[in-house]
């Protein structure tokens, strides 16, 4: 929880009331103290040992009515995984997809698994966890999108089905699933993967597919992959490759 909130004040309360999913024991104060003792501890021994007062902690001082976690720069996987999802984004958009790819890439080493997949729903609220997967999935997505930009349609093919599958609701999957299939002249396959999409959310939500997989829909039957014009010069390689398969 601490890390989670690393370099802000945590009260006291708010740590109470998640860890212990809003139900807390009367003893939950003294215990949340006895935690943090022994994280302060862990963190400095000699801290302690020196018989300096805990609330002046280095590392985990007492701040207000809780407690403030202090992380430096590079010390904690998450704050390098953002920053190097942000760094991939404002390359993407920068149109130097090859440099996106590896910031996606050393991302994506950083968050493998399912986040805080090793503590249980009474250890931590999922919630924190649920907002871990949505950064990661989003980070690979524009890794996938990044990858086909590059021309390597048919290396994602594979790992977007699988994808397809176990998200059948994340339609952006979908969507570069039917790019990737249509890029390597699979076009009927790319439409029977709309198809499915389309019946997976009607059944689930009783409505349409969003606009963007829609519109990968049609550029399928114009036989036109629906790839960002932003983008020419690190594509050149798919460029090709679809002139080869779609001659005009």
């Amino acid at each position: 929880m601490l890390l989670l909130r690393a370099n802000q004040q945590s009260s006291a309360d708010a740590l109470i009331e998640d860890l212990w999913n809003g139900r807390p024991p009367r003893s939950a104060l003294a215990a949340l103290q006895m935690y943090v003792s022994g994280l302060r501890r862990i963190l400095d021994p000699g801290h302690s040992r020196d018989g300096l007062d805990a609330r002046h902690h280095p590392l985990l001082p007492t701040v207000g009515s809780g407690y403030l976690l202090r992380v430096g720069p590079g010390e904690l996987d998450l704050d390098e995984f953002r920053e190097q999802a942000a760094l991939g984004r404002s390359r993407l958009a920068a149109g130097d997809c090859q440099a996106a790819d590896h910031a996606f890439r050393r991302a994506l080493t950083l968050s493998r698994g399912t986040p805080l997949g090793d503590l249980t729903q009474a250890d931590l609220p999922g919630f924190y966890g649920v907002r871990l997967a949505e950064e990661q999935l989003a980070v690979l997505q524009d890794r996938i999108g990044a990858d086909i930009c590059q021309g390597r349609a048919r290396e994602v093919t594979g790992e977007l089905r699988e994808l397809c599958a176990r998200y059948p609701l994340r339609e952006a999957f979908h969507e570069q699933l039917m790019l990737a299939l249509t890029a390597t002249g699979r076009q009927t396959e790319a439409l029977e993967v709309y198809a499915e999409a389309r019946r997976t959310v009607v059944a689930a939500g009783g409505i349409e597919p969003g606009s963007a997989l829609r519109t990968a829909q049609q550029a399928v039957l114009r036989v036109r992959s629906p790839l960002n014009a932003g983008h020419e010069s690190c594509r050149s390689a798919l460029t090709a490759e679809q002139g080869r398969l779609f001659p005009r």
